[in-house]
């Protein structure tokens, strides 16, 4: 081997003008990524009013009448006469019809063998669909529940002007808004109270809040200085939690809306905003029974697919050489007793 050839041997391996890439080969972290995400605890669909399962997609449901509870139709009697009497009143049943929802996406068969560990494609898949449903499960009871012209008390916070200032509260009238320094929360709330349990006989036990409601909750002046400690200031909390809020105000159970969702799903770009807005609801939840008051219920159909919760099912697609990730619901929201609950609307600016 000649000289010349031996320099041109070494001098194989140079190359000119080479980029980074061709020299370093950068790849896919694995063990963790970036995706947003919501909490669970942001929802509240599974929190608020009681699940029952129904053995049929639609049908009725017994009232009885509200009269038997609260009509005495006692009197005085004597032997030998009849004693006074009543009907048992029943009302005309409710009637519900499940609604079947759906959601699927499809996954290349290829796509988990080919695809960097860092994608863990079926995981992704499953959770997109699942996380889709449950989403759609929280906008449809806010879309049934938490809005005006529902319960038979809605009320409307404004910046002046409010008809309500103290007294009785009814259906129609406004208050300050609760992130207004003249605001009265512990008035509003107690008088609110009342106006339920004069409509049902049961005094509300369940408070609803939007999240931004709940911030504006936490720094109102008339509610903090309940905790404040004129010798001890140093120790007072700046903003109340969820258990401060519900002491002072008087309220059993206090459940706060988190979610958020696309205001914008056909655009480019995604622009959040809160599922459960600016207004609060306020009312009596019980756990369904016989002969029981209660303002709402999600009734279930579970039967093949679907239900309150979602149900979930992979289907390949052999000529396509893909598989389909789908998931089923099939739930109704019912307004048991619009009586036994009452809307909050703007409750803040």
């Amino acid at each position: 081997m000649d000289y010349r050839t031996k320099i041109a041997l070494g001098q194989s391996h140079i190359q000119k003008d080479m980029d980074y890439s061709d020299i370093m080969v950068s790849e896919l972290q694995t063990g963790w990524s970036v995706s947003y995400q919501q909490e669970d605890s942001n929802f509240v669909a599974d929190k608020w009013f009681p699940m029952i399962s129904v053995s049929q997609i639609a049908g009725y449901y017994p009232k009885w009448a509200k009269k038997n509870a609260f009509t005495n139709g006692a009197g005085t009697w004597r032997p030998g006469t009849l004693p006074p009497a009543a009907d048992l009143g029943i009302d005309d049943p409710g009637f519900y019809a499940c609604v079947r929802y759906a959601f699927q996406t499809q996954l290349l068969a290829d796509l988990p063998f080919v695809a960097s560990p860092a994608y863990n494609l079926k995981y992704a898949t499953t959770k997109f669909v699942t996380d889709v449903l449950r989403l759609n499960k929280e906008i449809i009871i806010k879309d049934n529940f938490f809005k005006t012209n529902i319960w038979d008390i809605d009320v409307t916070g404004v910046n002046s002007g409010e008809t309500w200032t103290s007294g009785e509260i009814g259906d129609g009238d406004t208050f300050r808004r609760l992130d207004d320094s003249d605001s009265d929360p512990l008035g509003l709330f107690m008088q609110s109270k009342m106006a339920i349990k004069k409509k049902i006989g049961v005094i509300p036990n369940t408070l609803i809040l939007g999240e931004k409601v709940y911030e504006a909750l936490r720094i109102n002046e008339q509610l903090n200085s309940l905790y404040r400690n004129p010798q001890g200031d140093e120790n007072v909390p700046t903003k109340l939690n969820e258990q401060m809020i519900a002491r002072a105000l008087d309220v059993n159970k206090i459940i706060v809306a988190r979610a958020m969702y696309d205001t914008t799903p056909t655009a480019s770009t995604c622009s959040l905003d809160w599922v459960f807005g600016n207004g609060m609801w306020y009312g009596y939840v019980d756990e369904p029974g016989e002969m029981k008051t209660i303002a709402g219920m999600n009734l279930s159909f579970d039967q093949p697919l679907g239900g309150f919760n979602t149900a979930f099912e992979q289907v390949p697609d052999l000529l396509a050489k893909t598989e389909w990730y789908r998931g089923f619901q099939c739930f109704v929201p019912v307004v048991m007793a619009s009586d036994a609950g009452m809307f909050f609307d703007q409750v803040i600016a």
